[in-house]
C-alpha cells in the first residue's frame, strides 16, 4: 500500500469513535454530503465509500476492486483455508459459486422450511413458559441460527453449537484486534471444516439435501472440487451461516418490540410480508466493513484511490443514500421500490439471500404469536465491524 502518500491524510471520521458507535447512520449520513470517500487513520488507514452508486460501482469492478487481498477492516487471520468463494474474483470465483447457487436458490431453501418453523416454534414456546423477561439473543436468535446453519449443512445441536461458539468468539476477536486469539480460533473453525468433509468423504449422505455431500459429487468446470476447496467453502458457510443473521434477528425483533404499530399492520395485513422484510434489511444492513483493495492507482469521484489501498463497502450507509431512497433515513414498512444491497452486488453479492429471508419471514411470524412484546430494558448495538443489535431482553407475556 501506498503509506507515504497516505499517512498525511487528515482522517474524515474514526469508525470506532465514540460519535460513531453512538449512531453509525447519523455519522454515514453527514459523511454522504461531507465525505462521500471517507479516510480513516485507523488499522493502517482505509477509505470507505459511503454513497449507494459508488459502492455499487466498486462491488461491480473486481478488476479495480479485488477481494483476493483482504475482505474485512481489521483485516482478519489470512493463513489457513482459503474462503472460497469470497477470497478468489472472477472467473476464478464462479467454479465455487456455481456449484454452491445450486444449493442456495429459493427453490432449494424453501424444501428447509418444515424443520425451520419447526425449531423456532419450539424454542419460542420455551420462551413464553418463562417467567419474567427472556433474553432473545441467547435464548432465541443464537439457537435459531445456528440450528438453520446445522439444517443446512447437516450438523447435529452440538456441533451446531460449537460452530456457533467459535464463529461468535472469532468475529470478537477480529472486531478488538485480538489476532493471537482470532488466528486461534480461525484454526479451530479450519479444522471443523476439515472433519465435517472427511466426514461426508467416508459416509456420504444423500445429495439433495445434505450440501457438501452435493458438492462432492459436483461437476465443477476444471474437474470436482478437491478436499481443500470443500474444506475451504465450508468453513465460508460456518461463519458467514451465524453471526450476521444472529444480529440482524435482533435488530428485527428490537424494530418491532419498538415499533407496535408496524408489528399490528403486519398482523392485519399479510400482503405487507415481502416489502416489511425488504426494509428491515435495507434499514438494518450488516455489513459495513467489508473491504476490496485497489489494484492500480484510480479515482472514485475527486478522490484518488492508490495501489494497494483497502476500501470499505459501506453497504448499510449506501441503503440510506437519498440519492437512491426517499425519505432514506426513516423507515417505510411499505417502501416501493426498494433496491437495497443489504445483500451486495456484483460477483461477490451474497449466496444466503433466500435463507436469510426464510429465516426472517419465520421469525416475524413467531413475534406475531406472542401475547405482547416489549423492550426490558436497553437493547445493545454492534461496533464496527458490523451493525445491529446485539443484546436483546424482551417481554412476551
Amino acid at each position: 500500500m501506498a503509506s507515504d502518500i497516505t499517512d498525511e491524510l487528515k482522517p474524515d471520521w474514526d469508525p470506532i469513535g465514540d460519535a460513531e458507535l453512538a449512531d453509525y447512520p447519523a455519522a454515514h449520513e453527514r459523511l454522504r454530503s461531507a465525505a462521500p470517500v471517507a479516510w480513516s487513520n485507523r488499522w493502517g488507514g482505509f477509505y470507505t465509500l459511503m454513497r449507494y452508486a459508488d459502492v455499487v460501482a466498486a462491488s461491480r469492478d473486481p478488476e479495480t476492486f479485488t477481494a483476493t487481498r483482504m475482505t474485512v477492516i481489521p483485516s482478519s487471520p489470512r493463513k489457513g483455508l482459503p474462503r472460497l468463494p469470497l477470497q478468489k474474483d472472477p472467473p476464478e470465483s464462479d467454479r465455487y459459486r456455481k456449484g454452491l447457487n445450486l444449493f442456495f436458490k429459493e427453490n432449494k431453501i424453501r424444501t428447509y422450511e418444515p424443520a425451520l418453523r419447526a425449531l423456532s416454534e419450539r424454542l419460542f414456546a420455551d420462551l413464553l413458559a418463562q417467567d419474567g423477561p427472556i433474553d432473545f439473543a441467547r435464548q432465541f436468535a443464537e439457537p435459531f441460527t445456528q440450528g438453520a446453519l446445522g439444517i443446512l449443512i447437516g450438523l447435529d445441536e452440538a456441533e451446531a453449537h460449537e460452530v456457533g461458539r467459535l464463529s461468535h468468539e472469532y468475529v470478537e476477536a477480529v472486531q478488538s484486534e485480538d489476532l493471537p486469539r482470532a488466528g486461534g480460533l480461525s484454526r479451530q473453525v479450519d479444522e471443523f471444516a476439515v472433519r465435517l468433509v472427511e466426514n461426508r468423504q467416508t459416509a456420504p449422505r444423500d445429495p439433495e439435501t445434505d450440501i457438501v455431500t452435493g458438492l462432492m459429487g459436483y461437476e465443477a468446470e476444471g474437474g470436482r472440487y478437491t478436499a481443500e476447496e470443500l474444506s475451504g467453502m465450508v468453513r465460508l458457510m460456518l461463519i458467514g451461516g451465524h453471526v450476521v443473521p444472529r444480529n440482524f434477528l435482533c435488530s428485527v425483533a428490537w424494530h418491532m418490540a419498538t415499533h407496535p404499530d408496524h408489528l399490528a399492520r403486519r398482523r392485519d395485513d399479510p400482503a405487507l410480508e415481502k416489502p416489511l422484510i425488504e426494509e428491515l434489511l435495507r434499514f438494518y444492513s450488516s455489513n459495513q466493513a467489508l473491504v476490496r483493495v485497489a489494484t492500480k492507482d484510480t479515482a472514485i469521484g475527486d478522490t484518488p484511490i492508490h495501489q494497494g489501498c483497502p476500501v470499505a463497502l459501506n453497504f448499510l450507509s449506501a441503503n440510506r443514500d437519498a440519492d437512491v431512497f426517499d425519505d432514506p433515513m426513516s423507515f417505510v414498512p411499505d417502501r416501493k421500490p426498494n433496491r437495497h444491497v443489504a445483500f451486495g452486488i456484483g460477483p461477490h453479492m451474497c449466496l444466503g439471500v433466500a435463507m436469510a429471508k426464510l429465516q426472517t419471514r419465520i421469525t416475524l411470524d413467531t413475534l406475531l404469536s406472542a401475547p405482547k412484546l416489549a423492550l426490558h430494558g436497553d437493547a445493545v448495538w454492534a461496533r464496527w465491524t458490523e451493525y445491529g443489535v446485539t443484546s436483546l431482553r424482551l417481554t412476551l407475556r
